[in-house]
Parts: structure tokens; C-alpha cells; sequence
């Protein structure tokens, strides 16, 4: 050919690029990367979803972070990222995986907790592992942790999916909801809520209880709700 490119040294260069340090799942995303990994791709589109909505903050809080899978991509336009999960193993992942300053891990049980004013609050897959008579907590959490201008990003499996679920999605999800039952919720605590659907990686707006996958984005807080 006309140029002489050597295809090897060329991406041997490149490979100078990439950083020496590996990327390790922990154990929930070891398992399931083994099991269905189809899920994971699932899962990193909710967090670029939330990461568009946020558009840029100065810093996101994710309220159940696990080992920290959508930690990067929330981290794409923010200054700060705060990831809280009382998994202490999925911390660990978390913490080896993300040493840049801008992440930050705390091993705790969130719900009742504050942990700053956050611009961003996000917390996906979490609400359905919480018993109904602790959900007002765990909303209370969310609210209180969110700054007045504020945007917050709730997800979680559909309720008209969960005869589909995994085993052991159907043995951890003890409060599921539909999206009005959300929607409802959130706007106890929100002027504004825009709830969405979505099936595999593709989000949309239509027939709700053929979503297999909500979410609710909830911005201008109200006054006096805690």
C-alpha cells in the first residue's frame, strides 16, 4: 500500500495510552457478568440516562452505589462523586477500582442519614429492596440530601415485570412499584416529576406497564416535607 503503516507498532503506541490499572468487578457485578451479562449493558444505560438529566453538577451523591459500576459515567460532568452502600465488599471493589479524588465511598446504612447538599441525588435499584413501612425513609433520605435547585433520579424495576424476574430479584425485591404508585410518591416531595420507561437499553415515554424498568426524575423541591 502507499502509506507503510506497521499495524503492530501502531497499536503497540496506542496501548501506551491505557492505564496500567485494571478494572476489577466486585462480587454482585462478578456474579452477574457470569450469569446475564446482557444486564450489564441494561444497567450502564440508566446511569447515562441519569448522567444527561443531571447535565453538570458540582457534586452527585448515589444513595446505594454498590461497587461503584456507574460511578464514571456520573462522574462525566460532575466536580465531585459521593457513592454510599452498606455492601461493605462492593465498597472495597469500588474503592480499589476509583483512587481519583473526585470519588469518594462510605460504608453506611444511608436511610435516615445526610451527608452534605448535594446538586445531584441519584439511587436506581435501590427503593425496592426497602420494606413498605421504611420506604417514607428512604424518600426522606433522598430529599433531604438534594439541594433546592437540585435534580434527583429514582429507578426501579416495574411491578408488571416481576413475574419475569430472576430468582433472585424475586427473593430481594420486597416493595415493588408501577409508575403511578412512583410518580405518586415523588411528588409528595417534588414540584415537577417526569417518569419514564424503559425495556433493555431503550428508554421511552409510552405505555407504562410494558416498561420493564422506571424511572422518575423529580426537580424543584417542595417546602416543609421533612
Amino acid at each position: 500500500m502507499g502509506n507503510n503503516i506497521d499495524e503492530k507498532k501502531a497499536w503497540e503506541e496506542t496501548t501506551k495510552l491505557f492505564s496500567n490499572h485494571s478494572y476489577t468487578f466486585g462480587p454482585h457485578w462478578s456474579f452477574n457478568f457470569r450469569n446475564d451479562p446482557k444486564r450489564l449493558g441494561f444497567v450502564l444505560s440508566r446511569y447515562k440516562f441519569s448522567s444527561k438529566v443531571l447535565g453538570k453538577r458540582a457534586h452527585i451523591l448515589e444513595l446505594g452505589c454498590s461497587d461503584g459500576i456507574g460511578a464514571t459515567i456520573l462522574a462525566e460532568n460532575t466536580q465531585k462523586y459521593t457513592g454510599v452502600d452498606l455492601d461493605l465488599p462492593a465498597l472495597k471493589a469500588a474503592e480499589v477500582n476509583l483512587t481519583n479524588d473526585r470519588f469518594s465511598f462510605l460504608h453506611d446504612d444511608f436511610m435516615g442519614k445526610t451527608y452534605g447538599s448535594f446538586d445531584g441525588v441519584v439511587s436506581l435499584d435501590v427503593v425496592e429492596h426497602i420494606l413498605p413501612e421504611y420506604e417514607k425513609i428512604y424518600f426522606d433520605t433522598v430529599f433531604n440530601n438534594l439541594s433546592e435547585n437540585g435534580i434527583c433520579v429514582i429507578g426501579t424495576p416495574n411491578i408488571t415485570a416481576a413475574p419475569y424476574a430472576s430468582k433472585a430479584s424475586q427473593l430481594g425485591h420486597v416493595n415493588m412499584y408501577n409508575q403511578e404508585r412512583l410518580v405518586e410518591v415523588m411528588k409528595g416531595y417534588f414540584h415537577q416529576v417526569f417518569p419514564f420507561g424503559m425495556n433493555d437499553e431503550t428508554m421511552h415515554t409510552g405505555f407504562s406497564s410494558m416498561a420493564h424498568y422506571l424511572l422518575c426524575v423529580g426537580i424543584h423541591k417542595k417546602e416543609g416535607i421533612v
